[in-house]
């Protein structure tokens, strides 16, 4: 009698579980699983920033040898080509801010002062000058520039603050006002102008001090909306492209966790330790992306408090938001509303999606063979 009330027990527990189990995964309701990997073979590291459904292939970029690659899905460098110096049909000495696809299969490269554009065999077709603050350098590419089409003409989105943290380029009152913004180019006269500045309510406006490190954002265009996601940001901005970027609407974003700390005063140090604990200590939302059919992925940093800075922070070893990737989190939206339930983030670095609900991640180098090759993960985002 004993060992039946004992085995009754233990079957009402399991099916207990077994509820509270499915309970939770139709909760969460989305998972992400890795699909495949590839590798891509170069003496040096290469930053993919774009695919082409139509042409079935990504565009990278190799660090130091600066050849633009045009690689296939399994890893394989299809083509080489190198405009690194003066000339014609070259970029000059200035690596790519930004770097895709864009009309008619065109490849867009932007510079501090220029976007280019050239054919399928990397003949320029198009130079345009852009009026820039500042001549920004970088060793990579920092995304890749974004377009949508007005009455069968292209309009890009482009300028330093598009891919950079505005804490790097304010220096001044008002920089406040102008560097956070996106500028919109009309190729077609070359023409320019600001567009979307902070909200009033922005966390940006509330101080006259500035968030170093956070002071950044995230975006992408869908049909006749730009999606903007900011750092610090508690809601998702979505605009209209249709009616001169008017604000359209409001997604509100709730955090499991998200560990804020004070803005600075303009001008303080880099070397300061407080802008070290905004760097490495503050929550931040890093980037959203669009999956189609209206999902969207939003990946933040839940932040730390100084207690786990502290255990994680050696001179032999320094603190790395690596070492606390269970901080990393991954939100689903799905029609304009937040789907309950987070999910871990893998390892790596999220570049893009691409394929409706798929991401391509960067893998991490090791730390402790030098190699020749840069590896990526691609996930796929499905319902459970």
């Amino acid at each position: 009698m004993r060992n039946s009330s004992f085995l009754l027990a233990l079957c009402l527990l399991v099916a207990c579980s077994q509820k509270h189990s499915d309970t939770l995964e139709e909760l969460l309701g989305y998972q992400l699983v890795k699909i495949d990997s590839f590798r891509v073979d170069n003496l040096t590291r290469v930053q993919i920033t774009d695919f082409s459904e139509k042409e079935n292939i990504f565009l990278g970029y190799s660090e130091a040898e600066n050849d633009i690659l045009e690689i296939s899905p399994k890893g394989e460098i299809l083509k080489r080509v190198n405009r690194r110096g003066d000339g014609p049909n070259n970029m000059g000495n200035w690596t790519p801010l930004g770097m895709s696809f864009g009309p008619n299969g065109e490849r867009m490269f932007q510079l501090p002062f220029q976007l280019l554009s050239y054919d399928k065999d990397y003949n320029q077709t198009n130079n345009i000058r852009i009026m820039s603050p500042l001549p920004v350098r970088a060793n990579m590419p920092l995304g890749r520039t974004a377009y949508f089409m007005e009455n069968g003409q292209p309009r890009y989105l482009v300028g330093p603050s598009t891919f950079l943290s505005a804490h790097l380029l304010i220096y001044t009152e008002e920089g406040r006002d102008t560097l956070q913004n996106f500028s919109l180019l009309y190729p077609e006269s070359g023409n320019m102008k600001s567009i979307i500045p902070y909200e009033a309510d922005s966390y940006y406006k509330k101080s006259e001090h500035i968030y170093y490190w956070r002071m950044g954002k995230s975006f992408f265009i869908d049909g006749n909306e730009l999606v903007v996601l900011h750092h610090l940001a508690d809601d998702i901005l979505v605009y209209d492209i249709d009616n001169d970027f008017s604000l359209k609407r409001r997604v509100p974003i709730t955090h499991s966790a998200f560990e804020k700390y004070n803005p600075l005063p303009i001008g303080t140090a880099m070397d300061d330790p407080k802008v070290n604990e905004l760097n490495y200590m503050s929550g931040r939302n890093e980037k959203i992306l669009s999956l189609g059919n209206q999902i969207w992925l939003l990946s933040y940093f839940q932040g730390v408090t100084p207690a786990m800075y502290e255990a994680n922070n050696s001179e032999e070893s320094p603190f790395s938001t690596k070492k606390v990737m269970e901080k990393h989190k991954l939100l689903v939206f799905k029609d304009g509303q937040q789907v309950p339930g987070e999910i871990q983030k893998p390892e790596g670095n999220i570049i893009f999606s691409f394929k409706g609900n798929q991401i391509l991640v960067l893998e991490e180098t090791s730390e402790e063979t030098e190699e020749e090759f840069t590896r990526y993960s691609i996930y796929e985002v499905k319902k459970r």
